[in-house]
């Protein structure tokens, strides 16, 4: 099966990734592009990619900075541990806004259908017309969302969480409901994790933890995007 997606890969040490991105470029993705991490802060590409494969190199802090850009730059992100990872480690990529996180090395067939997967499930283009509910403001075109006139910094899956409460705004929306959102996500790849999704999005709309205003909790359902003067559904 051929993928016409663009691949970027980006990483400190791409030499141990080599043999890999052989394998990527053999498996019918139209390009993918190497790029040092010194080179992609200092001039990120000027072409449009539909997935980015972060190749860890150990160095947390490094990592993660390539990863807040990457998320910036509204890609779906792919991280390639420096070595088999635990449970806890890959979570940990997953809470700080990466899509999936696979050890290495890895099966090469397993990578690419990982990459696949987000691929199947990039953003497809539409007429940026925007949308509003309540304070929010939707920009389907660039999977972006503003609140009084502000920006909020989201990952792809954060947008579609927010926008998909957004368009059932006042009406509570289950669980399994928002992991189909996901599109197989693997950031969201069990029910516990909608909870830590939906935390950071209160986070960041300036809602309160114990007593939201904006992401309600309906107790036994899931969650609620309350409009002004919205009655308590919890």
């Amino acid at each position: 099966m051929a993928s016409e997606g663009r691949v970027l890969v980006v990483g400190e040490s791409l030499a141990a990734f080599q043999p890999m991105g052989l394998v990527l470029s053999r498996a019918g993705f139209r390009e993918v592009t190497a790029v040092a991490a010194a080179s992609y802060i200092a001039a990120p590409p000027s072409a449009t990619f539909d997935v980015a494969l972060l190749v860890c190199s150990g160095r947390l802090r490094a990592d993660e900075s390539l990863l807040q850009r990457i998320v910036r730059a509204k890609l779906r992100c792919v991280v390639l541990l420096r070595g088999p990872g635990t449970g806890r480690e890959r979570a940990g990529w997953l809470e700080r806004g990466a899509d999936d996180c696979v050890g290495f090395p890895c099966d090469g067939d397993e990578l690419i259908a990982r990459l696949r997967v987000h691929l199947r499930h990039r953003p497809q283009p539409r007429v940026d017309t925007p949308w509003r509910a309540g304070e929010l403001v939707f920009f389907p075109g660039e999977q972006r969302a503003e609140r009084r006139g502000r920006p909020l910094l989201l990952t792809t899956f954060e947008y579609a969480l927010l926008a998909a409460l957004a368009e059932h705004a006042g009406r509570p929306l289950r669980r399994e409901q928002l992991l189909e959102i996901a599109h197989g996500s693997a950031e969201v790849a069990f029910e516990r994790a909608i909870d830590v999704q939906v935390s950071r999005l209160r986070a960041k709309l300036g809602d309160h933890s114990r007593h939201p205003q904006i992401l309600k909790t309906v107790r036994g359902v899931g969650y609620m995007l309350a409009l002004p003067n919205e009655p308590d559904a919890s």
